[in-house]
């Protein structure tokens, strides 16, 4: 039998996920398995995998139930996930906007414009985090086995919920955009989610990448980065909250942001300035339009 030449990473994925590693492709010098080799293989199976379930399974505590089919996209985002948290080393960071201005300004644009081209929330937190990234370009780049890749264009990644399943479209040249045509991408992404019409050209690797759970009055929470992704922003619900400027009380509102990271790629520094950076623009909204 030939030998296999794998990386000791790409190995550790297979063990975990008890992959056949004979049945697996390298793609590495001397035809070396690597990481995305395992991530690839791991993707292909579940869309090619038809998933036989009978209710003839054992009761489950003696308990009355039925036998669910898992939907081929939840196997997909199972799997993926799961090897994204067992080799992707997170860390997270937690800060808070104030996002009164934001609000103020948003309300403002909307009710200038029409209906159907009125601008959402989280079209100024994508616009954010592309400027973010473009001030700090060590930000966008991803983790291979052999090396990084740095991208020269600005893309982020979007989560859309729907009826079928969880969908991460890429928006792409974020910098070159206004908020106004980023909303009208988002619009027309989150349709063609809906409707089960993405495309592949829809998706693309990017080193970014934004989940709301603000609309469902989640305060905060921790997201898990889809690979090959090296942060991912959770954006959790605005709150009034009471504040103290020279011993004046007021309030205002405030957002909770958890960023979560890639070691591999983004340290502790790093990442707490491009966190920061994310926060300013949210914090002065008009920087936001005029770039």
């Amino acid at each position: 039998m030939d030998r296999i030449f794998i990386t000791p990473l790409a190995n550790k994925i297979a063990s975990l996920n008890s992959i056949d590693i004979n049945k697996v492709k390298g793609t590495g010098p001397r035809g070396r398995i690597t990481k995305i080799d395992i991530e690839k293989h791991i993707a292909t199976s579940a869309s090619a995998k038809e998933i036989h379930q009978t209710n003839k399974s054992e009761p489950a505590l003696g308990m009355d139930h039925e036998v669910v089919e898992i939907p081929k996209i939840r196997r997909i985002i199972a799997e993926k996930l799961t090897v994204s948290k067992s080799s992707i080393p997170h860390f997270y960071l937690r800060r808070k906007a104030k996002v009164d201005q934001l609000i103020d300004i948003r309300s403002r644009a909307n009710g200038a414009i029409g209906v159907k081209e009125k601008i959402s929330i989280n079209d100024f937190f994508i616009k954010a985090c592309g400027c973010a990234l473009t001030d700090y370009p060590d930000c966008n780049m991803i983790w291979q086995d052999q090396h990084m890749l740095k991208f020269k264009e600005v893309g982020i990644g979007v989560a859309i919920s729907t009826e079928s399943g969880l969908y991460t479209p890429t928006l792409k040249n974020i910098d070159k955009k206004s908020v106004s045509q980023i909303s009208l991408e988002m619009k027309g992404l989150i349709e063609k989610a809906k409707n089960k019409q993405l495309r592949n050209s829809d998706f693309a690797d990017c080193a970014h990448a934004i989940s709301n759970l603000g609309m469902f009055a989640v305060e905060n929470f921790d997201a898990i980065i889809n690979p090959p992704n090296s942060s991912i922003l959770a954006v959790g619900a605005i709150k009034e909250e009471v504040i103290s400027e020279n011993e004046v009380m007021s309030s205002c509102k405030k957002v909770s942001l958890t960023l979560s990271v890639d070691h591999r790629t983004i340290d502790g520094e790093l990442g707490a300035k491009f966190l920061d950076r994310i926060v300013f623009y949210l914090q002065n909204p008009t920087v936001l339009l005029i770039r």
